[in-house]
């Protein structure tokens, strides 16, 4: 018996997958949660062979919770079919990456893939590994406060650098990533998650 560890923050994911997933030869849900917080009470309390985890949750990244070299398997199931998130979810050891529009027989397949120490993930999420050029974390520092209004004198005071400094990040940006204005970064950041990594 695969006994399945769940975190999604919406009620009908989390109840839809938890029954579903019962439903499966062999598939046993020990338990859920829908935050951080409550994945890492269950986690420390009821063992669990696989848990499928979301990327998005109220009070951070499900992905903070993956540990490349303990027990449990970890597999992302997200609303997001974002580069930078399938690339996250294999640096940090991840065991599969799928979307919510998976059917719930993909689902257990990963699932019994991933108890059986293998992965599930697909081409184009393995390419995202080798193709996509991730910001580096101070990058995603400037990206988040020119999201949030920020004027690069306010940037500089926040990160402790000088505004010229802040202009240098800016244009690396504009020209790494092709984008015109600081509304199209933001832009870029939200849809590409970088905000949320």
């Amino acid at each position: 018996m695969i006994r399945i560890g769940i975190v999604d923050d919406h009620p009908v994911v989390l109840d839809g997958l938890a029954s579903s997933l019962a439903q499966q030869q062999g598939l046993e849900v020990a338990w859920s949660a829908s935050t951080l917080g409550d994945a890492r009470r269950a986690l420390a309390t009821t063992p669990c062979d696989v848990v499928i985890v979301d990327v998005r949750l109220p009070d951070g990244s499900g992905l903070d919770l993956i540990q490349r070299s303990t027990p449990p398997a970890f597999v992302v199931l997200s609303s997001w079919d974002r580069p930078l998130y399938a690339r996250a979810a294999i640096e940090r050891g991840a065991a599969g990456f799928l979307l919510k529009t998976a059917p719930t027989d993909e689902v257990a397949a990963a699932i019994r893939t991933a108890a059986a120490g293998g992965t599930t993930f697909r081409a184009a999420h393995l390419q995202a590994l080798a193709l996509t050029s991730a910001p580096t974390p101070r990058e995603v520092d400037v990206v988040r406060l020119v999201a949030a209004g920020h004027s690069n004198d306010e940037i500089a005071s926040r990160l402790s650098v000088s505004p010229k400094t802040v202009e240098a990040y800016l244009t690396r940006l504009f020209e790494r990533w092709d984008v015109a204005s600081r509304t199209e970064l933001a832009m870029l950041g939200e849809r590409e998650g970088w905000l949320d990594l």
